[in-house]
Parts: C-alpha cells; sequence; structure tokens
C-alpha cells in the first residue's frame, strides 16, 4: 500500500472514515487551547501545507477491543447523570434567584455606605477620586516591589545553575479540537525542538476522533516523521473507565511500548477530557512532571528545563508557570492585550510567585507534578459548580488543587512561550466573560486554603474582587454624577497609574511600544468591566462562550449584550453630564460667570484627549513601532527559527525569540 490511502480513506483528510470500535495505531518505520482556529487567520486547510495523504510507509494496524463502557456519542447531559450531575440546563427561576442575588451583592457596598455614613454618590468629593488613585498607586508599588524580587532570586539561581543540569522528568501534553493547521504545525514543531535531556514523552491528545479531525493527525505524522511516531484512536474515554480497567490498561501499556511522539485521538468530550488520558498515560509511565500546553501554542525550545529548574526549588513547589506571550498583534484589542500579557505575568504573577501563590498556572504555558495530579485528577475533571458540570477554567481549578493540598506555585520569567488571543473585541469580552466565571467559581477553594499561604494570596484574592467594583462605582458617579474637577481628577489618577506602568514596563524591557500601556484603560473599562458583571450574574451557565474555530459563530445575543448594554449606560452618562452643566441658573444682579464651569472643563478634556491621541499615533507612526508589532499572526519559523540573536544564560549562548525581554 506504498503511497495510497486504506480503503476507507479518502484523499481529503477532512473526509477521512475512522474506524470504529478499534484502538488503532499508525506507526513509520524507524526513520493547544484547545481553542481551535486562530480568529486571525482565515482558516487554512490542511491541503495548504502538503497533508493529500498519510505517510507511505505502511498501512495501520488494527487492534480490536470490546464494547464501549459509556459510548462515543454519549451527550453532556448523559456524562453529567452519569456523575451524578445535572446537565448545562438550569432553570429560569434559579437563574433568576442567582441574578437578583448578584445584583444584591454589587449594591451591598452602596447600601452599608449610604446608611452608616451618609455619604451621597450625586456628592462625592474630589477626595473620592484621588484616594482611589493613591490605593491604585500603592498596589502597582507593592506589586513591582514584589515581582522584582521574584525576578532577582530566579535571576541568582539561573546564574548559579550547572550548564549541564538536570531536574525532574516530563512528559509534553499539548491537547486541541480542531486546530488551524498552520498554528497546530507551528505547535509541534515547537514542542519537536524542545531541548532537555529528562524529557520523556511528547503527547499530543485530540479531542475528536471523526473524519474531520483527520488533518491534525495528519499533521502530527508530518511533523514527527523522523521520530517514529503513533497515532492511536481509542474508541472509549480515559475518564470513563476505571484505573485497572483491561482496555485502558492496554492503551496505557501500547504508548508506553512506543518510544517516539504519540498522538491519540478520542472521542469529542472537551478539554479536561483530553488532557486527563494524557495524565493517565503519564502517570503510568512514572514521569515525574507533566508540561501541558495547548494546540495553537509555541513552545520556547527551553521551556522544558526552566519549568522544571522552577520545581527544583523545593519539593513542595508543585506547580509552575511562565511568561505567556501573544504573536497575533495585528489589531488593537489583541495588541493591547499583549502588553496586558506582559503585566498580569511579570509583574502579578511574578508577585505572587515571590510568596509562592500563584493563583493560575496558565493553560498555554505550565507544570505539574505528576505526584500531585494524581491526587486531584478526578476531582478536577468531575468538577461542579450549583450542581452542572464544569467545562472551562480547567487551569486555574487545577492549580487551586495544588494550593490547597498545601504546594506551592512558582513563576520564572525564563519559561516563555507564545500563544494567540481574540482579535476582536466581542470574541475578546467573551473570553474575558468565560475566565471571570473561572475566577468567581473558584472563590470558595481560595478561601479554604488561605491559612495554608502567605497573606498575599489574600490580600490579592480581595484586591482582584474589589479593585472592578471600585472602578465601576467611580466610573458611574463621575460620569452621571461628577463635577468637571471630579473628573478631571479621576482621569489624572488614572493617567498617573498608567505612566507609572508604562515607566517601568519601558525600564525593564526597553521596548517603547509599552508607551501604549496607558490605552489598555479604554479596553479595560469598555470590555472586562461589563464582562466582570456579566459573569457574575450568569455564573450558572458553564458553557464555553466558543466553539472551535473552524466553526465559531459569534452571532448569539449574550455575547453582545453585556458590552453593548454597557456601553449604552456610559453612552448616555457622557452626553448627560456635561449637558446638565452647560445650563446654567440664572446669574444674579452684578454676578459675572464663572470662567471655568464645569462644561468648560469637560469639554476641554476631551478635546485634549483627541488632540493627545492624535500626536501619540503619530510619533509611533514615524518611529515605525506600529509597522513592527501590528503583524497579523508570527509563525512559529518567524519567532524562533529566523532570529539571529543571543543571549547568555547559564553559562550557555541561547537563541532568542523575537521581542523577547
Amino acid at each position: 500500500m506504498d503511497g495510497q490511502l486504506p480503503a476507507n480513506q479518502s484523499k481529503d483528510p477532512r473526509n477521512v472514515t475512522a474506524p470504529t470500535n478499534t484502538v488503532s495505531i499508525i506507526g513509520l518505520q524507524h526513520g493547544h487551547g484547545h481553542r481551535g482556529r486562530s480568529p486571525s487567520s482565515p482558516g487554512h486547510s490542511p491541503n495548504e501545507i502538503g497533508l493529500d495523504t498519510f505517510p507511505p510507509n505502511g498501512a495501520p494496524n488494527m487492534l480490536t477491543t470490546p464494547s464501549l463502557l459509556v459510548p462515543a456519542s454519549t451527550t453532556s447531559s448523559e456524562v453529567a447523570r452519569s456523575f451524578g450531575l445535572k446537565s448545562s440546563h438550569v432553570s429560569i427561576w434559579k437563574k433568576g434567584t442567582w441574578i437578583l442575588f448578584t445584583m444584591g451583592i454589587f449594591l451591598l457596598p452602596y447600601v452599608v455606605l449610604k446608611a452608616c455614613f451618609h455619604i451621597q454618590v450625586s456628592a462625592g468629593a474630589w477626595q473620592t477620586s484621588v484616594t482611589y488613585g493613591m490605593l491604585m498607586a500603592l498596589d502597582f508599588m507593592a506589586v513591582v516591589s514584589f515581582s522584582a524580587l521574584n525576578r532577582r532570586k530566579v535571576n541568582h539561581r539561573v546564574k548559579r545553575r550547572d550548564p549541564h543540569w538536570v531536574g525532574v522528568s516530563t512528559g509534553i501534553l499539548a491537547v486541541g479540537y480542531r486546530e488551524d493547521p498552520i498554528l497546530l504545525e507551528g505547535c509541534l514543531k515547537s514542542l519537536k525542538a524542545v531541548r532537555y535531556q529528562r524529557n520523556q514523552r511528547v503527547m499530543l491528545v485530540v479531542d475528536g476522533n471523526e473524519a474531520q479531525d483527520e488533518y491534525m493527525a495528519q499533521i502530527f505524522m508530518k511533523v514527527f516523521e523522523d521520530q517514529g511516531p503513533a497515532i492511536l484512536r481509542p474508541d472509549f474515554l480515559t475518564m470513563d473507565r476505571l484505573a485497572n480497567d483491561k482496555d485502558r490498561q492496554d492503551l496505557v501499556r501500547q504508548i508506553a511500548y512506543h518510544p517516539g511522539p504519540v498522538c491519540v485521538m478520542q472521542p469529542h468530550r472537551g478539554k479536561r477530557s483530553a488532557m486527563y488520558t494524557g495524565f493517565a498515560v503519564l502517570l503510568q509511565q512514572g514521569i515525574e512532571s507533566v508540561v501541558v500546553t495547548d494546540s495553537d501554542t509555541y513552545l520556547d525550545p527551553h521551556v522544558c528545563k526552566e519549568l522544571a529548574f522552577a520545581l527544583a526549588e523545593s519539593p513542595i513547589v508543585g506547580a509552575a508557570t511562565g511568561d505567556v506571550r501573544i504573536y497575533n498583534t495585528g489589531t488593537w484589542v489583541s495588541f493591547l492585550s499583549s502588553l496586558r500579557y506582559w503585566f498580569a505575568f511579570n509583574l502579578e504573577r511574578g508577585a505572587q510567585s515571590y510568596h509562592s501563590v500563584v493563583n493560575c498556572v496558565s493553560g498555554p504555558l505550565g507544570i505539574y507534578r505528576m505526584s500531585i495530579v494524581s491526587e486531584v485528577m478526578d476531582s478536577w475533571v468531575r468538577q461542579s459548580f450549583l450542581g452542572v458540570l464544569c467545562t472551562y477554567g480547567d487551569d486555574r481549578h487545577l492549580t487551586n488543587l495544588v494550593l490547597r493540598e498545601g504546594f506551592k506555585v512558582k513563576f520564572s520569567h525564563y519559561a516563555i512561550c507564545y500563544t494567540d488571543t481574540p482579535i476582536r473585541f466581542i470574541a475578546w469580552v467573551t473570553q474575558q466573560t468565560r475566565w471571570s466565571k473561572s475566577f468567581f467559581r473558584e472563590i470558595p477553594i481560595q478561601l479554604g486554603c488561605m491559612h495554608m499561604h502567605s497573606p498575599w494570596m489574600t490580600y490579592a484574592l480581595l484586591y482582584q474582587l474589589v479593585y472592578p467594583m471600585m472602578m465601576i462605582y467611580n466610573l458611574v458617579n463621575c460620569i452621571y454624577f461628577g463635577t468637571g474637577s471630579q473628573i478631571s481628577w479621576w482621569l489624572v489618577s488614572i493617567v498617573f497609574v498608567g505612566t507609572l506602568k508604562t515607566a517601568y514596563a519601558v525600564r525593564v524591557t526597553g521596548d517603547k511600544k509599552f508607551f501604549f500601556t496607558t490605552l489598555y484603560g479604554f479596553l479595560y473599562m469598555l470590555g472586562y468591566v461589563p464582562a466582570k458583571i456579566f459573569a457574575a450574574l450568569t455564573l450558572y451557565d458553564n458553557s464555553w462562550g466558543t466553539s472551535a474555530r473552524l466553526i465559531r459563530n459569534f452571532t448569539q445575543l449574550q455575547n453582545y449584550f453585556a458590552p453593548v448594554t454597557w456601553g449604552l449606560i456610559l453612552f448616555f452618562g457622557i452626553f448627560h453630564n456635561p449637558s446638565r452643566y452647560a445650563q446654567h441658573a440664572p446669574l444674579a444682579e452684578g454676578q459675572s460667570p464663572p470662567i471655568f464651569s464645569d462644561a468648560f472643563v469637560i469639554y476641554s478634556l476631551c478635546v485634549f484627549t483627541f488632540a493627545y491621541l492624535v500626536a501619540f499615533f503619530w510619533f509611533f507612526v514615524r518611529t515605525g513601532i506600529l509597522s513592527r508589532d501590528f503583524k497579523r499572526d508570527f509563525t512559529y519559523e518567524e519567532l524562533y527559527e529566523s532570529t539571529e540573536s543571543y543571549v547568555n544564560v547559564d553559562g550557555s549562548n541561547r537563541k532568542v525569540a523575537r521581542f523577547e525581554v
């Protein structure tokens, strides 16, 4: 069958008929996210990258397996019932009760303040805005201080490290569902390029085994063709089988006997199910730690070594994450998000890492000790909220389970990856809504283990809860009831903190693109704030909010409801307040009109802001920063293979990725 496909397979990888009730192994002779297609790419066809046939080295071997314990076509509702849980449907009266309860939580601070201190929102003083700015500035300085100490600590450990150091054994686990072929190929190339002596396994779990999923297996075979890859197609889910189940043990044994990279294509059930399969396989092989990533993520070649080195700091370090960056910076949304990512990881997670309490090991890049994973993986995959089986938030929940076990979680800025982010505003809001739901859902777990960790964990949780509410109250207060001076002080406080962040980022990285940091405030107020509110109001909804990128559809009304409603609220206030001050009361006889009225101040601020933005953009267009960063979808080759710059790490020269800082 040299050069030809099996009889039940067509030349188009999307029309391949997958075998049923079998475990198939396709092996060559000797020789990511799980989030789907990138929204910034036009939906590449597998044929575009030369995937029109299977490798010609031989026909697949078919191993017959018993009938399924749980059919592959089982719906999510049936799965939930098999776990003793409810389906994703929640009754209307429960939804209404939850919404009313959440609204009461949001209104409670105002009611308490008004009752106890007789504070009137409509008559707030300028000190409110100044206090708000001071709190932000103090928090920023504290975060910068601890993150700088953590960076210094990590740098010191790396400089003292032996150039030939090796630590715990690792296995790389990538998961994906109908990923964009170009992104998947780049991801797999980055996995192949990883350099760490004790990395014992590269594994891709495809969350689907239908004809539409076959192209992912072909890309896997193409990338690893010189390393003897294998493809397994179990017709069951590992999470549905007991640990001593014969089929599950056979699957693990087949993978263990194969030394090369392995791709497992299992029935579609969600990202957690795919990760669970990888965990079960790596655990049985005796691998000490697992590096997890998404199928749209490019890993730095040294990522396994750096993450393993983070675990080596102490036996009580149970997990670690690294510096996650963005490669598709072709729109304002994705570009500003890339700036936000730098602060979220290098500052916020850096400060948390100094206290060993990183609250989320990001899905695109993380490492976990398998000894801990083995203890929590069953409860993790069956997580429920309000009796409903959870889908998203796998990374934050697994991190919190590690913290609940009493282990520490670290961050290393030496471990680097590049991943994808939404390029459209509505898609970005949907993502933030999903992440906010995960944050709210994990609060009880964090509350239950705060006593085991540093007080910084308590502070970080309280700040993440209180700050958005402070932003909402101050924003609504200024827009609807604020005077010109109040609005001025509020804007000055925000610009001041934004300037501090900009100065620090430029000082550390030397990259002038961080001058755009202040503009993220607009994205925060217009998108993140309504996402936070909508997430709290609809916490009962466990739907992903998006589908695989190859079949993405953002026409659902709920994706537009929060930002549109919030935008109307802000729009009405912006035009209502100036008009209110423009209508002056009749002046008394002999009284002259005020030179700097509130209306004059408000309109002057608008004109100044517009002029500032025009000058701002002109400068960066002239300097070429926009043309450098506003490029759509940097490929894996552009990020890693084409660079000529090197950096000295632990005594050896190391290739540096594009824009690495």
